[in-house]
């Protein structure tokens, strides 16, 4: 065989290994590209579906507030409804609650009618046998006794503004009681409320 046939034969031989590479790159390129298109699709996808869950969602949310809206709106007061009165005071941060039954002209009234009825005070809860309202004031709230030992007897003292008057009188002597409840009661017994007062009282009678 003749070199320049040698040469020929090796040069054939070379573009179709080239060929065969070429394609090869090529090949695996436009796999790589419909993947990164799949992925791509499926990213998108996906992304429409969180959004669509979120605004489902938030419809749902919307719905339900609506409901309640109008489920507040449309309620009405029973006649066996009470009415609770929360009163804040500011000054000792305490807060009193009193109780009192439905006034008859406000049996089937409106979350919006009692709204009117009381403009100054807030509307904590609503519901057909509840109402409670909140309201801030200034000052204490005249809850705050200190027990002082007087001639051998118990006297009950209710502190206003820092001022300690007079509350109640009690026959509950001293003398009877322990040494460390005689130095409470001279040194003075501070009590808040007047159910802890009641209990504290029947508690040494």
């Amino acid at each position: 065989m003749s070199v320049n046939k040698i040469i020929g034969t090796l040069i054939i031989v070379l573009v179709i290994l080239i060929a065969m590479i070429v394609g090869v790159f090529v090949y695996k390129f436009q796999n790589t590209n419909v993947v990164g298109e799949e992925s791509v699709q499926n990213t998108v996808n996906l992304a429409d579906k969180v959004t669509d869950e979120c605004v489902e969602e938030w419809e749902e949310m919307q719905n339900d507030l609506n409901s309640i809206n109008v489920n507040t709106s449309d309620e009405k007061l029973s006649p066996n409804c009470s009415f609770i009165f929360k009163k804040h005071f500011l000054q000792c941060d305490h807060t009193s609650n009193e109780y009192v039954n439905i006034p008859e002209e406000m049996v089937n009234a409106t979350y919006d009618e009692v709204q009117q009825k009381y403009p100054d005070w807030t509307i904590e809860k609503f519901s057909t046998n509840e109402v409670v309202f909140l309201k801030d004031f200034e000052g204490e709230c005249g809850e705050h006794f200190i027990l002082r030992s007087v001639d051998g007897n118990i006297v009950v003292y209710r502190i206003v503004n820092g001022i300690e008057e007079e509350y109640e009188k009690t026959d509950i002597a001293i003398d009877y009681l322990t040494e460390t409840d005689k130095i409470s009661f001279e040194n003075g017994l501070k009590i808040y409320g007047k159910e802890n007062l009641s209990q504290i009282l029947e508690d040494f009678e």
